[in-house]
């Protein structure tokens, strides 16, 4: 049986190589061919999205400008229409005039001022409000009054703002922010700086509001606290607390 097997078996083998033999060279062929350079999916995918990323961010540097157009009705439907088409709605407040003026502005112009200066601190700079429809001739200096976003996706949903003036009167939120924590006593021993109100209400004039309220605590130490008493203000600027014996920021934390 062994006799009979073998060159059976060995026959198969041979028949097989034969038939996988145009293959064989077919492959040979393939792989000895020159190739082209193409990307894989994912490498285009990341230089596509460099380049969208790069290109982006030349056009968003536009400073705190925002291109705004007039907007015909409100409610539901109307805003639903605009979220669509990539827009937020907008009103701009004359004072005097209760109903304001209906505005549309592009949802990533506003999302680009609020990355840059905060929910709060895009309420304390002095915008510009460019008119397209008037061929960029109307320019409104404004303060953003109320910038209302979405809880869920920290969308901006609306706006409203009022004209400012360089010596028009405001009352606004200026952001709190510490600094010199790296230095603070209180830090190296495990404690940290807690901003009790992370924002101030500042009255004063358009010219002269602060973009931030800065607090050193390069020499706080555990359990020491800011009163408004404790602030270095400018006198053009006069901040409003409920309550002057209520710190601003305490160092907090138990220390080493």
């Amino acid at each position: 049986t062994g006799g009979v097997t073998r060159p059976f078996h060995t026959i198969m083998l041979r028949s097989g190589e034969r038939a996988m033999a145009p293959m064989a060279r077919a492959i040979a062929s393939w792989a000895s061919a020159p190739r082209l350079a193409c990307p894989t999916r994912g490498a285009a995918l990341t230089r596509t999205l460099r380049a969208s990323s790069s290109s982006s961010e030349t056009k968003e540097d536009k400073g705190d400008v925002l291109d705004v157009f007039p907007r015909v009705g409100s409610g539901k439907t109307v805003n639903r229409h605009l979220k669509r088409q990539g827009m937020v709605p907008g009103v701009f407040f004359k004072p005097g005039d209760e109903t304001g003026e209906l505005l549309s502005f592009a949802s990533k112009d506003i999302e680009r001022l609020v990355r840059k200066h905060g929910q709060v601190g895009v309420g304390a700079r002095v915008l510009q409000l460019n008119f397209a429809e008037d061929g960029g001739g109307r320019r409104e200096p404004v303060v953003a009054k109320q910038v209302m976003m979405d809880p869920s996706t920290q969308m901006v949903e609306n706006v409203n703002f009022m004209p400012c003036g360089p010596n028009t009167k405001v009352k606004i939120n200026v952001p709190v922010r510490a600094e010199g924590e790296d230095a603070s006593p209180g830090v190296k021993k495990g404690g940290f700086a807690w901003k009790v109100s992370k924002f101030l209400e500042v009255r004063c004039l358009g010219k002269d509001i602060p973009p931030e309220i800065v607090i050193n605590v390069a020499s706080l130490d555990v359990g020491e606290k800011v009163f408004l008493r404790d602030l270095d203000l400018p006198e053009t600027v006069s901040v409003k607390v409920k309550d002057e014996n209520i710190p601003i920021l305490k160092m907090a934390g138990k220390g080493k």
